[in-house]
């Protein structure tokens, strides 16, 4: 078995072009066994939208976004049923889901937790009896959308939508039937010529009752100042909205200043991902940040400006 990841293609489309469409991805499984022992390759796609020049309108520019998305992620979202019932216990801190297993077996439960990146499947009764069934490390696919937005002066807007597709084992089941989970980000870039000057990303760990609702979220995002600047106020790992309706989201706020006093630069970030029960998935089509200059010490003084995501499906 080749034990690489697999690079499916990289695709640039400038601004002034018609976007191209992108090839469907096929559906992948993988077995218990490759899950446990962390073989299987995952399969990668990447797009580059770059807009950096400006020569587009945004209502053209956010049109061509959705294209460039609707096409990279079209038969990527292959959600099923849950296998068993889904109850609302939790014995294990970050659990993201915790099915009830049919009545014959050892154990009653089996939880996905997620630590450091990982997916594990415990199956158990009470804190005093369980075991570790499957750890699972590698999606088996994932799109990443890189967008380059029009320049503000020195600076250059980059937002990075990805998605990324796990296959998670439980007993009894066939692979093909075993469970899904998405792990979704949205990365809010700012670049001084080469230079990364912050970022802020909008992650979480989503489970989807198919049809029904967003069963969970684990918020994962992060805020990282770069070169020159200092952070100087987030929430990460970030906020949810709208878990056990028909759609949900997850949201990161961060503010960063440039290492100056009597005047600095501002960055304000407000990345959000979000899903539904359908597979349908949300993220930012305008740059979800803003720069201003304020008579302000790095952080001392300054002050930052936030967005609200929009609301979704099935939200107030």
């Amino acid at each position: 078995m080749d034990l690489k990841w697999k690079k499916i293609g990289i695709i640039t489309i400038p601004a002034v072009l018609a976007i191209v469409m992108i090839t469907i991805l096929a559906a992948y499984t993988m077995n218990p066994m490759q899950a446990y022992n962390s073989l299987t390759p995952a399969y990668v796609f990447n797009v580059v939208a770059n807009f950096s020049d400006g020569g587009i309108n945004q209502t053209m520019m956010q049109e061509m976004i959705r294209n460039t998305v609707n096409s990279a992620l079209r038969g990527f979202i292959t959600l099923n049923k849950p296998p068993y019932p889904v109850v609302n216990v939790k014995l294990f801190k970050n659990t993201l889901v915790t099915f009830q297993l049919p009545s014959n077996y050892r154990y009653r439960y089996a939880s996905i937790v997620v630590h450091n990146d990982t997916l594990y499947v415990y199956l158990w009764n009470n804190a005093n009896n369980y075991k570790l069934y499957a750890i699972v490390r590698r999606p088996i696919a994932s799109v990443k959308i890189e967008i380059i937005y029009p320049r503000e002066g020195n600076f250059t807007p980059v937002g990075v939508l990805g998605v990324e597709k796990f296959s998670v084992p439980l007993p009894g089941l066939n692979s093909a039937d075993d469970p899904e989970v998405y792990f979704e980000y949205y990365e809010a870039l700012w670049y001084i010529g080469n230079q990364l000057a912050a970022n802020t990303t909008a992650a979480g760990w989503f489970f989807i009752n198919l049809g029904v609702s967003v069963e969970s979220i684990l918020d994962d995002g992060h805020a990282q100042p770069g070169f020159g600047y200092a952070l100087c106020t987030t929430n990460a790992p970030g906020t949810n909205y709208g878990v056990g309706s028909i759609a949900a989201q997850t949201q990161t706020d961060a503010g960063y200043a440039f290492y100056d006093c009597g005047f600095t630069v501002v960055l304000s970030n407000w990345p959000w991902v979000g899903m539904d029960a359908n597979g349908n998935v949300y993220y930012p089509t305008s740059f979800p940040g803003a720069k201003s200059i304020q008579a302000a010490c790095i952080c001392t003084g300054a002050s930052f400006y936030f967005q609200a995501p929009p609301p979704l499906p099935g939200e107030d």
